[in-house]
């Protein structure tokens, strides 16, 4: 038998080895009729969500949503004093899209609070004013209320994203009218989720979230 000869049968065998091993590792079930059915694999295990919350609700409200609104709120608005009428609006294409950044910001802000897993709050203690919070009643509601939580965050984008066509068309008018809205959003979510329980109040009974405008 010649070198070349030798290499092409360690060849062959090598190939019927390595077939005869595939062979041997799989795992077949031979039904009635005599066909074989390969076994489904087994399910590959839950991967860890990829969402890592690192802020608690009361710094996303206190760093991102009340700076955003309250520039809203009072970008519009007008005064009276002894020397007449003073409006305050938006006048120039650097102040309009100072507006549009802060909506863009609410925007985004219902993805931040729907997170499963996010904490209240570090402390026990309001960041406006230092009063009590009551942490554990408010974590409570959070997590037993998701559903309706994401709800009320799905009409803030809504209203939010309005203010920014708003800001894009230059709309004083529909701007002030969308601030009422957005008002309407916040309290209608803080009554359920942060304000103190009280007697029949929403905490304590089913509310939704208010009708898209």
């Amino acid at each position: 038998m010649t070198i070349g000869t030798m290499r092409n049968v360690l060849v062959t065998v090598t190939v019927i080895a390595a077939t005869l091993s595939g062979c041997t590792q799989r795992s077949v079930d031979v039904g009635s009729g005599g066909a074989a059915a390969t076994k489904p694999a087994a399910p590959l295990a839950a991967s860890p969500s990829p969402y890592q919350p690192a802020a608690t609700f009361q710094e996303i409200m206190d760093s991102v949503l009340d700076p955003s609104s309250d520039y809203i709120w009072h970008a519009v608005s007008w005064r009276i004093d002894a020397k007449g009428l003073h409006e305050n609006k938006p006048r120039n294409a650097a102040q309009w899209h100072e507006f549009r950044r802060r909506a863009i910001a609410l925007a985004e802000a219902p993805n931040l609070i729907v997170v499963p897993g996010r904490r209240v709050a570090r402390g026990d203690r309001t960041a406006e004013s230092n009063e009590p919070l009551p942490v554990a009643e408010i974590q409570g509601r959070l997590d037993r209320q998701h559903d309706q939580l994401v709800g009320f965050a799905a009409a803030l984008r809504d209203v939010s994203m309005k203010l920014v066509d708003a800001a894009d068309r230059q709309d004083l008018a529909a701007v002030t009218d969308l601030g009422g809205t957005l008002d309407d959003v916040c309290e209608a979510c803080h009554l359920v989720f942060w304000y103190p329980p009280q007697s029949g109040s929403p905490s304590e009974t089913p509310a939704q979230a208010p009708a898209k405008p």
